[in-house]
């Protein structure tokens, strides 16, 4: 057998590897065939060769396995991509509270440090006025008491370094009475202007989260249009995939 084996060989010598090795196959079950009293075994890389020509559906079955495992990758990609586009837009907008409140507490807080330093100057303002109107206290007091002593001592003839005296303060009471009045107004001009800076300061913050939040919108809208966009052109490219493997197995199908 040995040697029919090496002249099949050398007469095929002309062939392809292929058809020189299936030649060589069929001659060697040719020959288990007739060979008397003998039971053929046949090696098993001979027999998975067999299995292959005896199963003409196995190229087909492989193809219509890997375009489902395909679909699955695509689906599996596709849910993960979905996923993520969900994860991206939940943590957008976490950000964007955490960022509004903490823009929230800053503002708060500077409305506080603002509020403590008007009380301190103001505190400060009364507490020099307080301390001027008991010095004009003292002061009236002072003349009240000369005064009743003018009345009790009968006054000289003439004093008019007294009179000098008496016009002096009186001068310096009105100075201090429209000093009084000047203050007065100031304060409260002070507190006008002040709760017109609060009313712009809170119109103006108003108008910054506004602006902020629709722009926050704006972005999320965009970001979730291109998860959209990024899915349908994955979805294409895929179904392009699938239908050019698919127009192979066709091809491998039609009869030769």
């Amino acid at each position: 057998m040995a040697s029919n084996v090496s002249a099949d060989f050398n007469t095929a010598s002309g062939l392809s590897k292929d058809e020189q090795l299936n030649r060589h196959e069929d001659n060697v079950l040719a020959e288990l065939d007739v060979a008397a009293g003998v039971k053929p075994v046949v090696p098993p890389h001979l027999l998975a060769r067999l299995h292959q020509h005896d199963n003409p559906d196995k190229t087909q079955q492989d193809i219509n396995t890997k375009l489902a495992e395909a679909e699955e990758r695509r689906k599996k990609l596709e849910e993960e991509r979905v996923q993520k586009a969900h994860e991206n837009v939940k943590h957008a907008k976490e950000v964007s509270e955490r960022n509004k409140h903490e823009a929230g507490l800053s503002r708060d807080e500077s409305m506080e440090r603002l509020r403590e330093k008007q009380e301190n100057a103001e505190r400060a303002r009364q507490e020099q006025e307080r301390q001027r109107l008991t010095k004009l206290e003292e002061h009236s007091a002072k003349i009240a008491a000369l005064q009743k002593e003018e009345r009790q001592v009968p006054p000289p003839l003439s004093s008019p370094s007294r009179d000098a005296e008496i016009r002096e303060i009186t001068e310096k009471l009105a100075q201090a009475e429209a000093r009084r009045k000047a203050l007065e107004e100031e304060k409260i001009q002070k507190l006008e202007e002040h709760l017109q800076k609060v009313k712009l300061v809170r119109d103006r913050d108003a108008d910054a989260e506004k602006s902020q939040y629709e722009q926050h919108k704006i972005d999320l809208d965009q970001k979730m249009k291109a998860v959209e966009q990024r899915r349908q052109d994955l979805e294409t490219a895929l179904k392009e995939k699938i239908h050019a493997r698919q127009a192979v197995a066709d091809q491998v199908r039609q009869p030769k």
